[in-house]
């Protein structure tokens, strides 16, 4: 993939999951994919199953989702409709609302049936608004209302992921304002910290670490807290963890102390 591409020149997968509870790793299960791929702004492909969990769905979670067990009695397991799934994701962009959510959750089934993981870009459309928008609440349902988007957000995960297809248009085109354009960009700002986004990140960090170690400068391209695109020199002073993000301590032009994520510096540019 060329990653300096607009992101719009790929396909793009927004996807949501339906589940039994919210915690994979302690047994949860999908229960049902809902998908649609996207070129340009067009619809070109669908994908949607009810997946049998192999559990028994609780009533508190059938209330959210309306899915019951005798809904998923006849559907498919999951190792039954993966192969079809992984290949419809096959060389796209893949988009979802709080998409932690539904990579661990797909992570967790993958790992079940002994099938490789996703190494694909995958964005996070709820990062998305939190960064540009200021509202009480980053629920979907919430942004939608926000934009007068007519979709009724149901729980269900066709419909959910629609509408989070029109929600990230609606910011995408707040980014394009600002600038933010390629796909690297927004791997950069919000990309799941997968296997991809590792490598494309890794020698930016690697270039940081040269810099403090050698006392050196950078210039850098970043995305401000102020929302905007800037160019700055800087001598980078050390690197920290924090929670799951790297902070970046530097001293800019004006000798000011500052700190700034990592994932918000975009490039680094030749002196």
């Amino acid at each position: 993939m060329d990653l300096k591409k607009n992101i719009e020149d790929f396909d793009l997968v927004f996807f949501d999951l339906e589940t039994t509870g919210l915690d994979a790793v302690m047994g949860d299960s999908i229960c049902e994919i809902g998908a649609l791929k996207m070129r340009g702004k067009e619809v070109v492909e669908t994908f949607k199953t009810l997946v049998n969990p192999k559990k028994s769905i609780p009533e508190e979670v059938q209330r959210i989702h309306g899915i019951s067990d005798k809904d998923v009695e006849g559907a498919p397991y999951f190792e039954e409709i993966v192969d079809k799934f992984i290949y419809f994701l096959q060389d796209s962009v893949i988009l979802a609302y709080n998409i932690v959510f539904d990579m661990k959750f797909l992570g967790q089934e993958l790992k079940r049936i002994n099938y490789p993981q996703i190494e694909l870009p995958a964005i996070d459309i709820l990062n998305m608004a939190r960064t540009m928008l200021s509202l009480p609440r980053y629920k979907l349902g919430s942004i939608a209302q926000h934009f007068n988007i007519e979709n009724k957000i149901s729980h269900r995960a066709f419909e959910d992921a629609t509408c989070a297809a029109q929600v990230f248009f609606r910011l995408r085109e707040q980014f394009r304002e600002k600038g933010i354009n390629s796909l690297a960009d927004f791997i950069s700002l919000y990309g799941f910290d997968n296997e991809f986004s590792r490598k494309k990140e890794g020698p930016k960090i690697t270039t940081i670490h040269e810099a403090i170690d050698k006392k050196s400068k950078l210039n850098i391209r970043l995305f401000s807290y102020e929302r905007l695109i800037c160019k700055e020199s800087i001598i980078p002073l050390k690197l920290e963890k924090e929670r799951n993000y790297t902070y970046l301590w530097y001293q800019n032009s004006h000798s000011n102390t500052l700190r700034i994520e990592t994932n918000r510096i975009l490039d680094i540019l030749a002196i």
